[in-house]
């Protein structure tokens, strides 16, 4: 099985140490499978793009925006230049343990998922360490979208660590440029007729560097986005 792994990269040069051990977990964790590493270097301005070239890492191709377009960017790009089976993207600040990649690729080649979503709300996951805020603002979207996508609804739609089947995943793009992408992309799938699962997941606070997420910014963004489901991608005056 070949699986592509998309890992959005902005400003994130306190990261480039960690990354050759991260790069190695993550072809342990899916031991078995043929691995390709996608690094989108979403217009950083911090040398984390020079850096990732330098990296020299085999298996690792590195993508580039000219300028900063939006983590949900970074993802589509990243699924537009993915190819094989099965793609995921990963955060690489691995708030999310390496080991859950395994599970999300299981769901989807041995348990028949189109999408396989880490949910640290479902009811066997957890938070820890997450500021109260951000974790309010989060599992709130999530209340939000439950009861906008209707069924079959899922205890967490704004995660973005999650396993496509990189065809079905490729026939939602496009995506919105910001952080809402990951919530539309499931809520299209859910219209589409995919079969989505929910592995439950542990959410830590972030390894190192900083959060690039403008608070008020996304809160608007989601708002939009909930308005204006049936969900239909940016600019299409069809019908999903």
């Amino acid at each position: 099985m070949r699986v592509s792994v998309i890992l959005p990269f902005f400003d994130e040069a306190a990261l480039l140490p960690r990354l050759p051990g991260l790069f190695e977990r993550i072809h342990a964790a899916l031991a078995g499978h043929d691995v390709d590493l996608i690094a989108v270097d979403d217009g950083s301005t911090d040398g984390t793009g020079a850096g990732l070239r330098a990296l020299k890492q085999p298996h690792l191709e590195v993508v580039a925006h000219e300028k900063n377009r939006g983590v949900g960017a970074a993802m589509e790009t990243g699924l537009g230049a993915a190819a094989g089976d099965v793609a995921i993207v990963y955060d690489p600040d691995e708030a999310y343990p390496v080991s859950d990649l395994a599970r999300l690729v299981a769901a989807v080649t041995d348990d028949g998922a189109d999408v396989a979503t880490l949910s640290p709300y479902h009811p066997d996951g957890r938070v820890e360490g997450v500021g109260w805020f951000r974790l309010f603002l989060s599992r709130t979207a999530s209340w939000l979208y439950r009861r906008r996508v209707g069924p079959p609804r899922l205890f967490t739609y704004t995660c973005a660590v999650r396993a496509y089947r990189l065809p079905l995943a490729q026939g939602l793009l496009p995506l919105p440029s910001d952080f809402t992408a990951a919530a539309y992309l499931v809520a299209r799938a859910l219209r589409s007729g995919l079969r989505v699962v929910e592995i439950p997941a542990v959410l830590r606070v972030r390894a190192s560097g900083t959060s690039k997420m403008r608070i008020a910014r996304t809160i608007r963004s989601h708002l939009r986005l909930l308005r204006d489901l049936s969900v239909t991608p940016p600019g299409d005056n069809g019908k999903s």
